[in-house]
């Protein structure tokens, strides 16, 4: 097992410096864990600091518990981990808590490894930013700044933080110092990248790449297993409409759990977990709601499964003009198996399904007319199949890995032989 830097194929070393990495469950583990191993794959040689697993319940297991560093092999990718303070309550204190450790511990940690040509830094949370910055000069490492979701600006728009608070002011702050520190800054989405622009005015040194799918993984025609899982939660053979993600604040689940209400002869599955499950199990039970399954967070496996299982994928964004520039995950897991989209959301979201074909969009908040596209589409199969292949043409040619893969060797290569030649 060679040691990091003294790969026989050895093109870069890359350190990632991310919070969320697998096992953990979740798009950003997902997105990244799948990044480094493809990086690996390519000859590059990769090391991933991160925490301890903990998310999204809040526990970390117990083979890492009681730890202050670890370090194991995942599949080529050497991954350091560090001790974080972790909480199943999901107050915003503890949560602050839990980013905080991980500053501090990954930036003790980061301090004794050995030197990268570039670091790729997942800018949530925020804070870890300051670490990279920390990482960057004592190694005289460019940093290349990936941004999924712009903060603070996400916590204000959700309620979860106020304008005028002082961590708002300070985190402000800080975004607009990792904009400026990063070498470049990879936005996931064009509103993300509008929302950069709006502190950055560098627009050369910021890049939009949208997120991918394992087409190989995801992909239409797994009825086998989409019976099995319809078995396995109790479904019959009624319409199924899921979600399948992340249950959080950005996301409109009394709009869902109305709708639910309002359509009793389907199936309505939320996989996950997040801050607003609670809210939904209490409404379930408060108001006996029987056709909602809360089947919790389900390994990453389970997924093509899951979503063979589901006939139409149904999001829902709050009504904020922040969230114009989203573009789930889920969304682009959907079309890639050939599941149809309802979607209650303005913006890129719905420009993306009007162009695409593969689903409908309806104004956020619009209780009955989500209700009347989840009936038509329920009752016209037809219909479904159109949007089906529509999804799954889009994702064949625009969702591929490797084309997110190549995009950010591109930038790195752009930025180490830029500090090379400085």
């Amino acid at each position: 097992m060679p040691l990091w830097g003294a790969p026989t194929r050895k093109l870069m070393r890359i350190l990632l410096l991310t919070q969320f990495y697998p096992p953990e469950f979740g798009a950003a583990s997902i997105r990244l864990g799948r990044l480094a191993q493809m990086l690996v794959d390519a000859g590059h040689d990769v090391r991933v600091l991160t925490s301890m697993p903990n998310y999204p319940t809040g526990i970390i297991p117990e083979a890492y518990r009681r730890k202050i560093f670890a370090r194991e092999r995942q599949d080529g990718v050497e991954v350091v981990r560090v001790w974080v303070y972790a909480s199943p309550k999901k107050s915003m204190r503890r949560r602050l808590l839990n980013q905080w450790t991980f500053m501090l511990t990954s930036a003790i940690r980061g301090t004794f490894l050995s030197r990268p040509d570039v670091i790729l830094v997942e800018s949530h949370p925020l804070f870890v930013c300051l670490t990279g910055g920390w990482l960057s000069r004592i190694k005289r490492a460019p940093i290349v700044l990936n941004v999924s979701d712009l903060w603070p600006e996400s916590a204000v728009a959700v309620g979860a933080l106020s304008p005028d608070s002082r961590m708002v002011k300070a985190a402000a702050k800080v975004e607009r110092w990792a904009y400026r520190d990063a070498a470049h800054i990879v936005a996931m989405t064009e509103g993300v990248k509008e929302g950069i622009l709006c502190h950055l005015e560098r627009p050369e040194r910021v890049t939009k790449i949208q997120n991918a799918v394992d087409l190989e993984r995801f992909q239409p025609g797994l009825a086998e297993q989409g019976r099995a899982m319809r078995q396995r939660l109790g479904i019959g053979d009624e319409i199924v409409v899921g979600h399948i993600g992340n249950m959080s604040l950005a996301h409109d689940f009394d709009l869902l759990v109305d709708a639910a209400a309002a359509l009793p002869r389907m199936t309505f599955v939320f996989a996950g977990s997040g801050s607003l499950l609670e809210h939904v199990q209490a409404r379930i039970q408060d108001e006996q709601i029987g056709n909602i399954l809360l089947p919790g967070v389900l390994p990453h496996g389970d997924m093509p499964a899951l979503w063979a299982a589901v006939d139409i994928c149904a999001i829902a964004f709050r009504s904020h003009a922040l969230f114009e520039g989203a573009l789930p995950s889920k969304m682009f897991e959907a079309m890639a198996t050939g599941t149809p989209v309802v979607a209650a959301a303005q913006g890129e979201t719905q420009r993306l399904l009007e162009n695409t074909g593969a689903g409908v969009a309806v104004q956020s908040g619009d209780r009955s007319a989500l209700i009347e596209q989840l009936q038509r589409l329920a009752k016209e199969p037809d219909k479904r199949k159109v949007m089906a292949l529509a999804g799954r043409e889009y994702a064949l040619q625009n969702l591929s890995a490797l084309r997110v893969r190549d995009s950010f060797l591109k930038i790195f290569d752009r930025v180490v032989e830029g500090r090379r030649r400085h």
